[in-house]
Protein backbone atom coordinates (compact mmCIF):
# COMPACT_ATOMS: atom_id res chain seq x y z
CA UNK A 1 0.00 0.00 0.00
CA UNK A 2 1.63 3.32 -1.16
CA UNK A 3 2.40 6.15 1.75
CA UNK A 4 -0.22 8.65 2.36
CA UNK A 5 1.30 12.02 3.23
CA UNK A 6 0.83 13.47 6.76
CA UNK A 7 1.87 17.03 8.47
CA UNK A 8 1.88 17.80 11.83
CA UNK A 9 2.43 21.37 11.06
CA UNK A 10 -0.38 23.74 12.66
CA UNK A 11 -1.62 25.30 9.45
CA UNK A 12 -2.08 21.92 8.06
CA UNK A 13 -5.39 21.29 6.46
CA UNK A 14 -5.50 17.30 6.11
CA UNK A 15 -4.72 15.00 8.55
CA UNK A 16 -3.58 11.54 7.95
CA UNK A 17 -4.23 8.50 10.09
CA UNK A 18 -2.53 5.13 9.29
CA UNK A 19 -4.29 1.80 9.74
CA UNK A 20 -2.53 1.51 12.88
CA UNK A 21 -3.39 4.32 14.21
CA UNK A 22 -6.63 4.61 17.08
CA UNK A 23 -9.97 5.09 15.11
CA UNK A 24 -10.16 9.05 14.75
CA UNK A 25 -13.94 8.58 15.26
CA UNK A 26 -17.25 6.23 15.45
CA UNK A 27 -17.49 5.89 11.61
CA UNK A 28 -14.03 5.09 10.95
CA UNK A 29 -13.55 1.90 9.44
CA UNK A 30 -10.95 -0.63 11.53
CA UNK A 31 -7.58 -0.94 9.39
CA UNK A 32 -7.91 1.43 7.11
CA UNK A 33 -6.13 4.69 6.11
CA UNK A 34 -8.18 7.75 7.42
CA UNK A 35 -8.02 11.38 6.13
CA UNK A 36 -9.91 14.39 8.57
CA UNK A 37 -10.36 18.00 6.91
CA UNK A 38 -9.78 21.02 8.81
CA UNK A 39 -11.16 24.30 7.20
CA UNK A 40 -14.73 22.90 5.56
CA UNK A 41 -17.21 25.26 4.10
CA UNK A 42 -20.48 24.08 3.90
CA UNK A 43 -22.35 25.49 0.90
CA UNK A 44 -25.38 26.96 0.74
CA UNK A 45 -26.86 24.80 -2.08
CA UNK A 46 -26.67 20.94 -2.58
CA UNK A 47 -24.35 19.76 -5.27
CA UNK A 48 -25.56 16.57 -7.06
CA UNK A 49 -22.93 13.78 -6.72
CA UNK A 50 -22.84 10.14 -6.02
CA UNK A 51 -20.73 9.55 -2.49
CA UNK A 52 -17.53 7.67 -2.98
CA UNK A 53 -15.61 5.19 -1.16
CA UNK A 54 -12.12 6.35 -1.97
CA UNK A 55 -10.12 9.87 -3.30
CA UNK A 56 -11.71 10.48 -7.19
CA UNK A 57 -11.53 13.35 -9.09
CA UNK A 58 -14.89 15.68 -9.60
CA UNK A 59 -16.05 16.32 -13.05
CA UNK A 60 -15.26 20.50 -14.42
CA UNK A 61 -19.12 20.87 -14.48
CA UNK A 62 -19.21 19.58 -10.97
CA UNK A 63 -16.61 21.90 -10.40
CA UNK A 64 -18.85 24.53 -11.47
CA UNK A 65 -21.70 23.90 -9.64
CA UNK A 66 -19.17 24.31 -6.45
CA UNK A 67 -17.35 27.48 -7.41
CA UNK A 68 -20.83 29.54 -8.12
CA UNK A 69 -21.33 29.03 -4.92
CA UNK A 70 -18.06 30.04 -3.45
CA UNK A 71 -16.96 33.21 -5.50
CA UNK A 72 -14.45 34.37 -3.64
CA UNK A 73 -12.53 31.36 -3.53
CA UNK A 74 -9.05 31.17 -4.71
CA UNK A 75 -6.96 27.86 -5.72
Amino acid sequence: MPQIPSSDSPTSRIKCNSPESPLCSPWAHPGAWHLELADVQELPLPVPARGQLGPWKPTQHLLGLVFQQLPGFQA
